[in-house]
């Protein structure tokens, strides 16, 4: 992976990177919460969030962000990721930050079992990124307050070989 990922780097938002970030994904959004900045504002700066950015150069990539409370027994849960373009998305950025998301947790909750994200059941690209790098389905959820129906997805994070067989 390394190798095709040459001259990127993969790391932790810098409060310098967020404006800069919301603005790209806004104008890239098709409407919905990725057009609110404050939104955006408030998901990626929260004392609970982890934000990871790929950069080429100075040049954001790519970003992804979930929370992690900490002292809490909710698994880790991815709530967005964004990739600016077409072929940052074919050098297969977004599995790699899901990686990087991945390490992330790993350090700052090396007690979690799992991370979760949940996607709207239509979203069938979405649904196979994460399938791919190792998230299955756990469930639906039926569309409330007119939402969408979603499907959740978890990634387990211990070794199987040490899981407890029930």
């Amino acid at each position: 992976m390394a190798s095709r990922f040459k001259g990127f780097s993969f790391e932790l938002i810098k409060m310098d990177d967020v404006d800069g970030v919301i603005s790209d994904i806004v104008k890239t959004a098709s409407g919905g919460i990725l057009s609110n900045k404050e939104f955006l504002k408030r998901a990626i700066t929260s004392p609970d969030s982890i934000t990871v950015v790929c950069k080429d150069k100075d040049n954001v990539l790519g970003l992804i962000n979930g929370l992690a409370i900490r002292n809490q027994p909710v698994s880790p849960q991815i709530t967005l990721i964004w990739v600016k373009d077409r072929t940052s998305a074919v050098r297969g950025i977004a599995p790699a930050l899901i990686e990087r998301f991945t390490v992330e947790v790993k350090r700052r909750r090396p007690n979690s079992l799992s991370i979760d994200v949940s996607l709207p059941t239509i979203d069938i690209d979405s649904v196979a990124l994460y399938s791919m790098n190792g998230f299955v389905i756990e469930g639906f959820i039926k569309g409330q307050y007119n939402g969408p129906d979603m499907i959740v997805m978890r990634r387990n994070l211990q070794d199987p070989s040490k899981t407890p067989v029930s």
